[in-house]
């Protein structure tokens, strides 16, 4: 699915993101050596520390699908064995304990050390993933995605892992799972704390963005800025979750980007992850 070029990659209201900017500035973290991957995006440092590398989703290993051990197996080659800096722009411990974090592989004096998550957008073995307290470094990091998109490298050769449309039918095998859709808001509304970005007509069973009053500050404009998204054509990212037809809970502005041209037309067939 091939639609990078019709994309503007913003916060949301004002907020440009800049693409083409310099890396961002983080704060200084741990350092070690990995003694372990764990899969994708996580692995062990000597200390025992746990890292989960902050702001991308990698594949899960599950049966049937090779783009996990890929993912698993890239970053092994990355940082296995190899003395690894940490540094964060955020949260920087989940509930688990995991440090939350950027990491950065030395390459020797004069040299500029390897962004592991910018390597592995670009080698299309992840995809952005932001939090609302983890999403400082979203206009490099798309940079990278969309380097691998356009390029046709790993999971966006793959149709589980590829841009879906916000319908039920091409989001069929996709629930409760990390996914990227776009479409036409053809209805915002606000209910009590809640907006509601809806993706068709029917709300019992089309595609729907949840957005809850906590989330509204993030905005620049607050709630009304998500309300004047109707009409417009995006590109959320999310969890898939079946309430009412599929729903993805968006709490921050990274979430959603504008796209400038009219969504495609509705996907016939459906995905199987």
């Amino acid at each position: 699915m091939r639609l990078d070029k019709s994309m503007k990659l913003i916060s949301l209201f004002g907020v440009v993101v800049a693409i083409t900017a310099a890396a961002p500035s983080f704060e200084r973290g741990e350092a070690g050596q990995v003694s372990k991957v764990l899969d994708g995006d996580s692995f062990v440092l000597d200390s025992g520390l746990e890292v989960r590398l902050a702001e991308v989703e990698a594949p899960r290993v599950r049966p049937g699908d090779i783009w996990g051990p890929r993912a698993t197996q890239d970053l092994e080659r990355l940082i296995l064995g190899k003395k690894v800096e940490l540094r964060y722009d955020g949260l920087r411990r989940d509930r688990r304990g995991r440090a939350i974090a950027h990491v950065f592989v030395p390459q020797g004096l004069g040299k500029e050390a390897v962004w592991v998550q910018s390597a592995l957008l670009k080698n299309g073995l992840a995809r952005v993933h932001t939090y609302a307290d983890n999403r400082r470094a979203i206009g490099d990091l798309w940079q990278a995605e969309r380097e691998a998109r356009r390029a046709g490298r790993g999971v966006w050769t793959s149709g589980p892992y590829q841009v879906r449309f916000a319908t039920p039918e091409a989001l069929q095998g996709g629930i409760n799972s990390f996914q990227l859709m776009e479409g036409k808001v053809e209805k915002a509304s606000q209910r009590g704390k809640v907006i509601f970005l809806n993706f068709g007509t029917d709300e019992k069973t089309d595609v729907t963005a949840i957005v809850p009053e906590t989330a509204f500050p993030r905005w620049r404009g607050g709630a009304q800025d998500l309300l004047a998204l109707q009409g417009r054509t995006i590109r959320v990212r999310g969890y898939v979750r079946s309430s009412n037809g599929p729903s993805v809970w968006v709490d921050h502005p990274e979430q959603i980007e504008f796209i400038m041209a009219p969504a495609a037309p509705r996907q016939q067939a459906s995905l199987k992850p």
